[in-house]
């Protein structure tokens, strides 16, 4: 969940699902048995063995052999190869995999910590930027999950507070590691309407670019974009906001439309860790600015959140029983 002033980026998950499956493709037998065929008749000529035709007769026949061997040749070469993969199919598959990936991190047992450094910049006539850093800890076993954040560090100066709440002034956030749930799972997809939009290589990773976008209003606020997928597994190694998506969105737009501006709000999500399959977040980012014709950009608050230095106690992807 983010939050920007109050806008929350969430999901839920709704009755129903929706799974595309990708089509079969059997490409057509050869023709050579055909043209052996061909061949063989060629042989003989209205009943009469070959040497005792005539000479005008065998310049004919040779003729006739020598274009229908060189037909046959030009139809063996122009046999249809298997069909290439049309982006609609590629983009089925792709789905299919992702929501198969989503359904192993919505049912995956986890147990890890990692160092979540927060940097946020807010503006109150003055720029104003804090530091701060997090021991989290993020545990999720047997159906419940609990987060807990120990305070290190504000600013550079040492702290040492237990379970301390989330410090940022301008944002909020949660649920970043399932962010593509709400994208890309099985249920949400009957929801959404995806277009393959472009290729892409996110830390020596290849990637396809998918843009998702809502089929039908929400009714509540839910986040869509585009997202950058993994295509031989499905697992999502980017997503970009679309920022009409983020909750509260049109309460921002309404202070820009009295203040002569437009909302320009950056948001992306970045999962650049691997464990057992499953990604992990390695950085989240928020900026809210607004675009005036005679100012240009004017960027009101922003925040990075950088994960590093995880250690995995348990992940687990598989149901035991």
């Amino acid at each position: 969940m983010l939050q920007v002033t109050g806008l929350v980026n969430s999901w839920r998950r709704p009755r129903g699902e929706c799974r595309i499956r990708r089509p079969q493709y059997f490409p057509e037998g050869g023709s050579r048995g055909r043209l052996i065929g061909v061949h063989r008749r060629l042989d003989t000529c209205v009943g009469q063995p070959y040497h005792l035709l005539k000479k005008g007769t065998m310049t004919i026949i040779r003729g006739a052999r020598t274009f229908i061997l060189l037909a046959a040749a030009c139809v063996a070469f122009a046999q249809p190869s298997p069909q290439k993969q049309t982006d609609g199919e590629r983009l089925a598959a792709i789905l299919e995999k992702s929501a198969e990936y989503c359904g192993r991190l919505d049912r995956a047992a986890l147990d890890f910590v990692c160092l979540e450094e927060v940097t946020e910049m807010s503006r109150h006539f003055t720029p104003q930027t804090d530091v701060y850093l997090y021991d989290y800890q993020f545990i999720r076993k047997n159906g419940g999950a609990k987060e807990k954040r120990n305070l290190l560090a504000v600013n550079g100066k040492k702290k040492n507070i237990q379970d301390s709440s989330l410090q940022a002034v301008m944002f909020r956030y949660e649920n970043v590691l399932f962010g593509p749930i709400g994208l890309l799972s099985k249920s949400w997809q009957a929801y959404l309407d995806y277009q393959l939009v472009g290729e892409d290589t996110l830390n020596d990773v290849k990637a396809v670019v998918i843009d998702a976008t809502p089929r039908a209003a929400f009714s509540e606020p839910h986040c869509f974009g585009k997202i950058w997928v993994k295509e031989d597994d499905g697992a999502v190694l980017k997503i970009v906001w679309d920022q009409k998506s983020l909750g509260n969105f049109q309460g921002v737009e309404a202070w820009a439309k009295a203040h002569a501006a437009e909302p320009l709000i950056t948001a992306f999500s970045e999962y650049g860790f691997e464990k057992n399959g499953l990604r992990f977040p390695s950085r989240n980012y928020t900026e809210l600015a607004y675009l005036r014709k005679d100012t240009g950009k004017f960027t009101n608050a922003e925040i990075s959140i950088v994960y590093k230095e995880y250690r995995f106690f348990t992940v687990e992807t598989e149901i035991k029983y």
